[in-house]
């Protein structure tokens, strides 16, 4: 239902511009303006805007246009959601509680997505008598009673092989041996077998898809390939000290520049090093170090191989071969969404919606602006707030409107905020230094807000009140756009 009646008043602070109201996008208002002097004379200010903001992007090349929805308040969940559900742009979500919602713009795409790598020392033992479950990587194996006992870290499973970590000896405990009884407590017990024999260490990478102190795996194969999003950015952490004097890389050829042989000096089968959308920081094993690939930013090939480019030392052909893969999909899960359009306070962690017969919890919000393009010209944008929304600042970013549904879009960066949300330029006063008496009443009557205007108010002194009655009514005048609407 559309208001009526009084609309706004407020009382602002001396000198102040002070924003007294704004008609919706869909909304035009018919109003009458009062403004009444409480006892001390006072000058007073009345402007109109047919805008909230006005910014400088980076470039003038973005795909804009008035009424296009643009977003840059993103609400993240627990659980990934798949990019093959229901959701449609502009759909309203409801919190459980029935308290909350938000609209629905895009699925969100984080600006890259980090995996930590680290070096263990990798030794593959083979188990048979498998009783009580089956291994998983994470899982710490002992053999022995503390505090004589041995253990170590699985990193990946192979069927009946085990590929383990270092070993830590306790006490009298012993080195794993063919013929041992191993366990995990609470879980899977076996005997370690004696053929094929136990190898010796060989140093390999392995990755955390989670936090630098997460579960680590291998990807060795055997159903547990390394698989990523074709779309996304990922940055490969290398700080951990173990990464020291290691060179990670990828490659379209096993082992890269050593080739499937290992054999860095035999050059028939040798690859070279992917390098597309690549950019590196630091050197590796020393904080903030790490390799990142762009990998959406270009078609990215079938599968990569990781290794070590390091090809001055022989035996860093070993960080390499054909089941160090990583392997690209474009079934795409995402962590969030952009948002619009938010009613009522969302608590991370607490509140949770249903969205194909799931339950996503909510786990953290950018609180970012939204709202329509009113014009883009050259590089300067024109900006209609959003229901609920806050202002955009300085180096904020969102993304561009193509007309064209399935074009890609470009994230644009706001350079500056030229004209803030309370300011007013020179062209937008309808008042300027009028003044009212003691106890003063001055009108200013049939006065129309239009869809996306916004009425602003200064007092020299804080002894006038504003107050805009009227009522609103329906307006298309301004279509709008989200991407993706058909």
């Amino acid at each position: 239902m559309a208001k009526q009646g009084l609309l706004a008043q407020l009382k602002p602070s001396a000198n102040t511009d002070t924003v007294l109201y704004s008609a919706p996008i869909n909304r035009t208002a018919s109003t009458v303006l009062t403004i009444a002097n409480d006892g001390t004379g006072s000058a007073y200010d009345v402007a109109l805007k047919n805008y909230d903001q006005k910014f400088t992007l980076d470039a003038a090349t973005y795909k804009l246009h008035p009424g296009d929805l643009i977003s840059s308040s993103v609400v993240e969940v627990g659980t990934a959601i798949p990019g093959t559900g229901s959701l449609s742009v502009g759909d309203t979500i409801t919190t459980t509680d029935q308290e909350k919602t938000f609209k629905f713009e895009s699925f969100y795409t984080p600006p890259y997505t980090e995996i930590f790598v680290k070096v263990f020392a990798i030794r593959t033992i083979p188990v048979e008598s498998v009783t009580g479950g089956t291994f998983a990587v994470g899982d710490t194996i002992s053999k022995g009673t503390s505090p004589n006992d041995t253990t170590a870290v699985v990193y990946d499973v192979d069927g009946t092989l085990l590929h383990i970590g270092p070993s830590t000896l306790n006490g009298t405990g012993t080195e794993f041996a063919a013929g041992d009884s191993i366990g995990v407590s609470g879980g899977a017990s076996a005997t370690i077998a004696a053929s094929p024999a136990i190898t010796a260490a060989n140093n390999e990478f392995a990755f955390s898809t989670t936090t630098a102190g997460g579960v680590y795996r291998l990807y060795l194969g055997g159903g547990n390939f390394f698989n990523l999003f074709d779309d996304r950015t990922y940055r490969f952490n290398v700080a951990d000290a173990s990464m020291s004097g290691r060179d990670f890389h990828l490659s379209e050829t096993v082992n890269g520049e050593y080739g499937p042989d290992g054999d860095a000096a035999t050059t028939a089968d040798n690859g070279v090093e992917y390098t597309t959308g690549k950019t590196s920081n630091g050197t590796a094993g020393s904080s903030g170090a790490y390799v990142q690939y762009a990998f959406g930013d270009s078609t990215t090939p079938a599968a990569l191989f990781f290794y070590d480019g390091g090809t001055g030392t022989a035996s860093n052909a070993n960080y390499g071969g054909a089941d160090r893969i990583i392997s690209f999909t474009n079934v795409y899960t995402y962590p969030g969404f952009y948002v619009f359009d938010k009613v009522g306070t969302i608590v991370d962690n607490t509140d949770t919606f249903l969205l194909d017969g799931v339950t996503y919890t909510i786990t953290s919000q950018t609180a970012g602006a939204y709202g329509y393009v009113r014009d883009y010209t050259g590089s300067v944008l024109t900006f209609i707030k959003g229901l609920n929304s806050g202002d955009f600042s300085g180096s904020d970013t969102f993304r561009d409107v193509p007309k064209l549904n399935t074009a890609s879009r470009t994230t644009a960066t706001i350079n500056s905020v030229d004209v803030a949300s309370a300011a007013v330029e020179v062209s937008n006063y309808l008042v300027d230094g009028d003044a009212t008496g003691n106890n003063e009443v001055d009108k200013i009557t049939s006065l129309v807000v239009g869809p996306g205007e916004t009425l602003v108010v200064k007092s020299t002194t804080a002894n006038n009140i504003f107050s805009l009655v009227g009522y609103e009514d329906a307006s298309n005048a301004i279509t709008t756009r989200i991407f993706g609407q058909s």
